[in-house]
Formats: structure tokens, C-alpha cells, sequence
């Protein structure tokens, strides 16, 4: 049977895990934010873009994500939502998945739907945890034709 302190530090860890999540969210939808970003990953992380790419080392993701606005996608809003984490018996590492729900605006400005999920290891860094690897495998990117439309002014108008 666990102990009371061994059963904190393991809701702590997990606590910290989905921190760890929304934080990336976040992070990609700030610009996307090189400084957020930088920090969410080991300095020798890897980042595999289902079939579009690869980056390898926290500098290299951070620039690379952050560099993709201007050809990729310049506005996005993530949810990341269903995590499943699974903790080392050591409580330094873990193993993650968690689904992807995105609208975005292309550079070209056209609308999309992107929905996946992402496969992810985890580490301890301190206080902090950090992905060590993370892999996005994306199961649909639809071009939404009608694009998105500015908020209405009053809800009865929308």
C-alpha cells in the first residue's frame, strides 16, 4: 500500500503534467510564443510534425513553431483536452497522449479544422516537467470554406 506522501506526490506529478499541457496550448496559440515554448521542452527534445517535419532541441522547436506562423498557420486555438498520462514508478518520467481539437488561419488566411492527438514523453525538470518527445498525429485538416466571422455585437444577432 502506498503511503499518504508517496500518493501527494503522485497527484502533484500529474497536476503538473496537465499544467505541462495547457501551458503548450497556450504557448501555440501566444503568436505562437518562442519564449513559452522554449520552456515547455528538454533541451534535447524531439517534435515530430505527423508527415510535415521534424525538430529536434528546445531552441529548434521554439524558433521552428514560432517561425511556422509566417508559412504555416498564423492564428490557432488548441484544445487539448482527455489526457491520459502514465507515471514511471519513479515519478520522473512519464508517458503521454491527449486529443487535439484546433480552428486555425492559414498564412494564406484560409480557415481550418484540425483534430488528432498527440503522443508524448515527459520529464522532470525540478519542479517543472518538461516534454522530452512529442509526436502530433493529426487525423483531420479541413479547409473550412466559409472562413470564421467576427463576434456579433449582441448574441440574438448571432
Amino acid at each position: 500500500m502506498e503511503t499518504l506522501e508517496r500518493r501527494i506526490e503522485r497527484l502533484e506529478a500529474l497536476r503538473a503534467i496537465d499544467d505541462l499541457i495547457a501551458d503548450l496550448g497556450r504557448a501555440f496559440d501566444a503568436g505562437p510564443s518562442a519564449a513559452a515554448l522554449r520552456d515547455l521542452f528538454a533541451d534535447d527534445a524531439a517534435f515530430l510534425i505527423d508527415r510535415y517535419g521534424e525538430l529536434r532541441g528546445r531552441d529548434a522547436i521554439a524558433e521552428g513553431v514560432a517561425g511556422n506562423a509566417d508559412q504555416g498557420f498564423r492564428w490557432t486555438l488548441h484544445y487539448l483536452v482527455s489526457p491520459k498520462v502514465a507515471l514511471a514508478d519513479d515519478l520522473l518520467s512519464a508517458d503521454i497522449e491527449f486529443y487535439l481539437w484546433e480552428v486555425a488561419t492559414a498564412a494564406s488566411g484560409r480557415a481550418y479544422w484540425i483534430g488528432g492527438r498527440y503522443v508524448a514523453e515527459a520529464l522532470a525538470d525540478g519542479p517543472r516537467w518538461r516534454f522530452r518527445q512529442l509526436e502530433l498525429k493529426a487525423e483531420l485538416i479541413s479547409h473550412y470554406p466559409d472562413g470564421w466571422s467576427p463576434k456579433p455585437a449582441a448574441l440574438a444577432d448571432a
